[in-house]
């Protein structure tokens, strides 16, 4: 129950398994100061990016059937990260604050001038938009899926309180204390935040579901007010 509450469910597997054929995307790393970030890339037929920013918990594999779409791979060059802290970007290191999640993602924006789109899910959803915010100039869009960016509807929740609890931690799995303890700052970054999305300059399109039980389909008023 807490893990479908926390977020989606996405593919385990190596990328042989879950790429059985070729293409296959390949394995990245990066770093920067003492941050050491994963990603795969899935080599594309134009000249453009997308880059995958997932939500909380998760990794790079909640986009794999991304990906895998032969009709995405005609258009741009496909990369999927693994957020600080989750999947191989050094787990349990979490960064709850989002304007310094973006800095650390910021070099998959870098391919001399080439149009990148960011799409981020959930949590994925304002870090995307803080990319947007800072480097206009290495994003040519952005696509928000029911991204958590709204403070008023982003409260911690009772399970969110109840996982700090220090009997319910030693329980729990360890993907799911590591997302908490993001989640639980995430309304006043998310306040903080907000007086700078009058900045934004690259068009947004935000995807949001009407019956979503875990991102307040309120969100979608406050991206368009």
């Amino acid at each position: 129950v807490l893990a479908a509450c926390m977020g989606p469910p996405y593919p385990e597997g190596s990328i042989a398994q879950l790429f059985p054929r070729p293409p296959r995307p390949a394995d990245h790393y990066y770093t920067v100061g003492d941050h050491r970030i994963h990603y795969v890339e899935m080599p594309g037929a134009a000249p453009a990016r997308i880059v995958f920013i997932h939500g909380s918990p998760g990794d790079w594999k909640a986009w794999a059937g991304y990906l895998d779409d032969p009709a995405l791979r005609a258009r741009a060059t496909l990369i999927a990260v693994d957020r600080p802290g989750f999947g191989a970007s050094q787990p349990g290191r979490v960064v709850p604050d989002l304007r310094e999640q973006a800095r650390l993602l910021e070099p998959l924006l870098r391919d001399g001038g080439v149009p990148t789109v960011v799409v981020g899910h959930s949590l994925g959803g304002p870090i995307a938009a803080e990319l947007a915010m800072d480097y206009p100039a290495e994003v040519s869009a952005a696509v928000l899926v029911a991204p958590s960016i709204d403070p008023a509807t982003e409260q911690p929740r009772w399970y969110n309180r109840m996982m700090t609890w220090w009997p319910v931690r030693q329980l729990m799995p360890a993907e799911l204390a590591w997302s908490n303890h993001e989640i639980m700052p995430l309304a006043p970054e998310l306040k903080r935040m907000e007086a700078r999305w009058k900045t934004l300059t690259v068009p947004i399109t935000v995807i949001q579901g009407d019956r979503d039980e875990l991102v307040d389909p309120r969100t979608a008023d406050f991206a368009e007010h």
